[in-house]
């Protein structure tokens, strides 16, 4: 986490110290006037996922924090944005990332995930991976040569597993056995929001989002925010330099035969990332 700081850290400093040069070579299509943009960066994470694991025998699976109990670190991702406006006020803007994360310890208590106990002292072998794409529509209700106010409807598609793998004493003391099992949820969470597209000055921009839902169906209720606040710098016609940060989160409570239990992600964290829009 320090050292994704540091990056974080020098690549502020970097474009602060070389934005006066920028007055010079910048174009006059920034975000509000393109067409099309992609956006290629990377996301310094710091991530907290609980999950929790219900037998099919009906046993109640341990609430597990991830992060704490199995010291889990966090991981920095690669990360791609980008929209299409095929229309003036009309647009559609996409995301994908994901985020893989494994780590070997040894348990200092029971936990009862799915219908296995892992007992303390049990050394296991722990995975979780994350994958989020995001598709989005927009319109703009007010849209102006330095100001774009925009409301939007969408599907966030959420790709998660949790793996727990680890030797457990057989009936009778008899030996050991290696005994794996795995939790994974994937469900479309629809998300209602709004987005500001501000032309400060210069060559600058501001981007701020703001998204949320809450849905129940069937055997699945969940909830999910999306927030992001973000700086643009346009050095070059169509080439930008940004800085920003994202908060997200989702709480979902399922019954299914591939994840029966409780999950909840939450992540956010400073991202770096350069621009092409046409």
């Amino acid at each position: 986490m320090i050292r994704s700081n540091v990056r974080w850290l020098s690549f502020a400093v970097a474009v602060l110290l070389t934005a006066p040069l920028g007055v010079a070579l910048a174009g006059d299509r920034g975000p509000i006037d393109q067409d099309f943009q992609l956006s290629l960066g990377e996301f310094f994470l710091g991530t907290d996922t609980t999950v929790r694991l219900d037998g099919q025998t009906q046993q109640t699976g341990t609430e597990v924090d991830w992060e704490s109990e199995f010291d889990i670190g966090d991981k920095d991702s690669f990360r791609v944005d980008g929209f299409w406006r095929f229309a003036e006020r009309h647009k559609m803007r996409f995301m994908y990332f994901e985020n893989n994360r494994s780590e070997s310890r040894t348990l200092s208590r029971d936990i009862v995930f799915g219908d296995t106990t892992y007992p303390v002292n049990t050394n296991v072998e722990v995975g979780i991976d994350m994958r989020l794409v995001e598709l989005v529509y927009e319109y703009a209700f007010l849209r102006h040569d330095n100001l774009e106010l925009s409301g939007s409807f969408g599907i966030h598609t959420l790709e998660l597993s949790a793996s727990l793998r680890g030797d457990i004493s057989t009936p009778g003391g008899g030996g050991s056995a290696e005994v794996a099992k795995e939790g994974s949820v994937t469900g479309p969470l629809p998300v209602l929001g709004f987005h500001v597209l501000w032309h400060m000055s210069g060559n600058f921009y501001f981007d701020g989002l703001a998204q949320f839902f809450y849905i129940a169906f069937d055997n699945f209720d969940g909830r999910i925010y999306d927030s992001k606040i973000a700086a643009t710098w346009v050095p070059l016609r169509n080439v930008g330099i940004g800085i920003g940060y994202n908060q997200f989160g989702v709480k979902v409570n399922v019954d299914k035969n591939d994840f029966n239990g409780k999950l909840k992600v939450g992540y956010g964290g400073p991202m770096a990332f350069f621009t092409v829009g046409f």
